[in-house]
């Protein structure tokens, strides 16, 4: 929040406090989440993430070791950091295709366009690295929505 002061007309500098206001992580707060353990195929994206957050020392490739510095391990289940440090639980296929079928044709059917649909579903929590692309392609082939 910027906060200007009033000045007199004569001074020539103007003076802005700039403050940030945010919530601590998850963790410091002391709550609980309540995750379940997914079972996690050969062919899914996390796999590399979890094998060197699991053995670090073990050798892996660079574009691994810097992907995973965003990623923790949290009761056995993968969980990515945000710049706000929130915690989104990451999915494979088979679990984002439900989340996504849950979030546009759920108990409100609102379905939701692409964008919105992705905005909802990190404000949940959940996470995978292609959401905004699944979200799109899962909202144009809604035969209700066309």
């Amino acid at each position: 929040i910027a906060i200007g002061i009033q000045m007199p007309e004569d001074c020539v500098q103007r003076i802005i406090k700039v403050g940030k206001k945010s919530l601590p992580s998850v963790l410091t707060r002391g709550m609980e989440i309540d995750v379940n353990s997914a079972i996690i195929t050969e062919d899914d994206w996390r796999n590399p993430i979890i094998n060197y957050l699991q053995y670090p020392t073990l050798p892996s490739e660079k574009r691994v070791r810097i992907m995973a510095l965003n990623y923790l391990m949290w009761n056995g289940d993968l969980v990515r950091k945000t710049k706000d440090e929130v915690l989104l639980r990451c999915f494979g296929k088979k679990e984002y295709m439900k989340i996504m079928g849950e979030t546009h044709e759920g108990i409100h059917r609102a379905h939701q366009g692409g964008r919105k649909m992705c905005w909802l579903i990190r404000r949940y929590g959940y996470f995978w690295p292609t959401m905004i692309e699944d979200c799109i392609d899962y909202s144009k082939g809604c035969e209700a929505c066309q």
